[in-house]
């Protein structure tokens, strides 16, 4: 949203996340901090998504791919040792063809 409460236009290379998260629940759960939202850009989600595949043999989906890169920034700022659990859902192999074409810059069209 803008300063004035408009909803201002998105974009995501998953399909899943391309529309704004908004809402009045969304906005006093944030307000009332009990709720924080995060945002990666698609290089990042990639560069994440690349990064399980070749560490666990894993494809995450897209959408997936999206809290593994918000992982990368927020485990340098925790303290001592922490346990996280992210819960890798969905279908990757359904994604390639999104990850190549991104990756070969004809995804925006």
């Amino acid at each position: 949203q803008d300063k004035f409460g408009m909803i201002e236009p998105v974009h995501s290379i998953s399909a899943g996340l391309d529309y704004p998260g908004v809402g009045p629940e969304h906005a006093h759960l944030h307000e009332i901090s009990r709720a924080k939202y995060e945002a990666v850009t698609d290089d990042e989600c990639i560069t994440a998504l690349k990064l399980l595949c070749r560490l666990e043999g894993i494809i995450p989906a897209i959408e997936s791919a999206h809290a593994l890169a918000y992982l990368q920034k927020l485990c340098p700022q925790l303290k001592g040792k922490k346990t996280i659990v992210v819960n890798v859902s969905g279908r990757g192999d359904k994604d390639m063809d999104t990850v190549m074409n991104y990756k070969k810059g004809t995804i925006y069209g």
